[in-house]
């Protein structure tokens, strides 16, 4: 008896401990922000300090669900990025953009470190519903015994741990998280509509006063805001929005060395250069519909979360407010404090229970709501931000054009390499056999034995001179492309090669001869960088056709980090596909694995090639 009165104070003292600890949840919420914020402008110790004495709370929130109520809960937390490296030039990378010194790449990495990482909106979301779950099953737990502190254990896990036990737990959390998603986006919007006013008075302010010139720089933050709401589209609510901008053409001077800035000609290009940027900004039809956007997006985010906000009124009135008034009435002799409330609100206090299905009933549709609004949401920014049919068509226009420039020197580029290996190689040995031969011819009467030789050395550079020109053959296009086609040609490239190397094809015909060479020399070139680059031991080429394209896929396991703005082979490889209007996708975390993914539009011939997977 002695004992279960111990362990029925243990249990009470317990959830008395569980209670207290809910109830600054708000405040380390407002915290774990803060201390983001200070990280995000600059201030990183400060800030990181912060957040990490907020993830101490939640790891004890963990470390009591496991002691107390026998739950495990894994700490998900990603690990701090590494220090910046230099390259071999000394500069310091991140993403697409070179720093001479470490501290802002540093800097970026650990921002997104601390932002991006999915435990922390967990903990966020913690934060505040612990606030009333945690405080009332502590609660229980207090009058209750072990069995809430179990329930509160599950609770912690629930919200805390990356895997969820069941498929309505994962509902409810998904709904949480959307709806976070749409406060930020409702903060979002609220700025958007400020900056959307704000450059309007802008672009009147500089025309007004002469000083159009600067506008391009006032056109560069509404890119930023918009480019900020492409992003969360895409990552929030899975409506992909593409961002087309006309690229800058930089001003080039007439033929007395002055450039043209409007109607006045100038002898230094950088007022040509602020005109050509004014141009360019006024001009691009996305600049107009960024600054569309930004004046829209408050009116439609207030309309998407008016029915959230009814519903959450609801759910507050009906549930927790009544809730806490009876609570409050337990321990208070002043009387009926809601008396002064409206009659609805008045009916609640007075009948609190009556009106928790209705509050739970709101709650419910706020979660369930959560995720289409967030959708619809991503789907108003692709209204308005994703380029037209016809920028697209201009777009694609302008990379034919392009990519037929390159064609053509690439082209010309090839024909005085043969050119200079038919001179230098082919056609010397030529010259110099029939030398020899002519030697050879004059000796035979009179010296045999000298002529023989000079006949043996000839059949000998006769063989060499026929090696060189298969081989520059076969830089041009390989017999085996001609006779047996793609899926052959790859097979005999594997071959040829000390790694493994697994060929899965699987084609209804013949390709065209220009698209069949095109995919065999940039299948070459990426299984070339990933043996000489990347160090990759094992790779795998899948070639398909679907719906009207050659798929070609290239996959290895070596180090990744390829990037085609760093490598000219790269570069080279979307150049000669974009001849034929295909297109490369490159996936290449650090680390591994690389996957290169190559698509030409094209038409099949009849032939039919087999199925099958080959491993050399």
């Amino acid at each position: 008896m002695r004992n279960r009165a111990r362990q029925r104070a243990t249990t009470a003292g317990r959830g008395l401990v569980l209670l207290l600890l809910a109830l600054p949840g708000p405040l380390l919420f407002v915290l774990y922000l803060f201390g983001l914020g200070v990280a995000s402008l600059g201030l990183l110790w400060p800030g990181e300090w912060l957040v990490g004495r907020c993830r101490a709370a939640a790891n004890l929130g963990r470390r009591l669900a496991r002691d107390w109520g026998g739950v495990e809960v894994p700490v998900p937390y990603r690990p701090a990025p590494p220090e910046p490296q230099p390259d071999a030039e000394g500069w310091y990378r991140h993403d697409k953009a070179l720093y001479r010194k470490p501290r802002i790449p540093r800097y970026l990495r650990r921002v997104v470190w601390l932002a991006e990482d999915p435990a922390t909106n967990r903990d966020l979301n913690w934060m505040l519903l612990n606030t009333v779950a945690g405080a009332v099953l502590g609660l229980l737990a207090v009058l209750g015994g072990r069995t809430f502190l179990r329930a509160h254990g599950l609770w912690t896990r629930l919200l805390l741990s990356p895997v969820r036990p069941c498929r309505w737990w994962e509902w409810i959390v998904h709904g949480l998280h959307d709806l976070w998603h749409l406060v930020v986006l409702g903060l979002l919007a609220v700025v958007n509509l400020l900056a959307g006013v704000l450059l309007v008075v802008l672009f009147v302010v500089t025309h007004v006063l002469g000083a159009f010139v600067w506008w391009p720089w006032c056109n560069r933050a509404a890119r930023l805001l918009a480019g900020l709401g492409r992003s969360l589209a895409g990552k929030w609510s899975g409506v992909a929005v593409d961002e087309v901008y006309l690229p800058f053409v930089a001003p080039l001077p007439t033929s007395d060395g002055l450039y043209r800035a409007g109607r006045m000609l100038r002898k230094s290009p950088r007022p040509a250069i602020r005109w050509a940027r004014y141009r360019q900004a006024m001009t691009d039809p996305a600049s107009a519909r960024d600054l569309l956007w930004l004046l829209g997006d408050g009116p439609v985010t207030a309309a998407l979360l008016a029915p959230l906000a009814a519903l959450c009124w609801v759910f507050g009135w009906g549930f927790w407010i009544p809730f806490w008034i009876w609570i409050g009435g337990l321990f208070s002799d002043v009387g009926q404090p809601w008396a002064e409330l409206p009659a609805p609100a008045k009916w609640l206090a007075e009948t609190p229970l009556a009106g928790f299905p209705l509050g739970l009933a709101a709650g419910a549709a706020v979660v369930a709501l959560a995720p289409p609004l967030v959708r619809l949401h991503g789907r108003w920014t692709r209204v308005l931000l994703a380029p037209t049919g016809k920028t697209l068509l201009a777009q694609r226009v302008r990379r034919l054009a392009e990519t037929r420039a390159d064609a053509t020197e690439a082209e010309d580029t090839q024909l005085r390499r043969i050119e200079r290996d038919l001179h230098d190689g082919a056609q010397a040995r030529l010259i110099a056999l029939g030398l020899k031969l002519a030697a050879a011819e004059q000796l035979l009467d009179s010296d045999p034995q000298r002529a023989r030789e000079l006949l043996g050395e000839s059949k000998a550079e006769s063989g060499q001179t026929l090696a060189e020109l298969r081989a520059l053959v076969r830089g041009i296009r390989p017999p085996v492309l001609t006779e047996r086609g793609l899926v052959d040609a790859v097979r005999a490239l594997a071959l040829d090669l000390s790694v493994r190397i697994e060929v899965s094809a699987d084609l209804p015909g013949r390709c065209p001869s220009a698209v069949e060479s095109a995919a065999y020399f940039a299948t070459r070139e990426l299984v070339t960088n990933a043996l000489k680059h990347a160090g990759a031991e094992a790779i795998r080429v899948e070639l398909d056709y679907q719906q009207g394209s050659l798929r070609v896929v290239v996959t290895d396991d070596g180090s990744g980090g390829a990037d085609p703005d760093r490598g000219s082979g790269l570069r080279g490889i979307r150049r000669r596909l974009g001849t034929f209007d295909g297109t490369l996708h490159l996936s290449s975390p650090l680390g591994g694995p690389t996957r290169a993914t190559m698509e030409i539009p094209c038409a099949l011939s009849s032939q039919k090639t087999s199925s099958s997977s080959e491993t050399a």
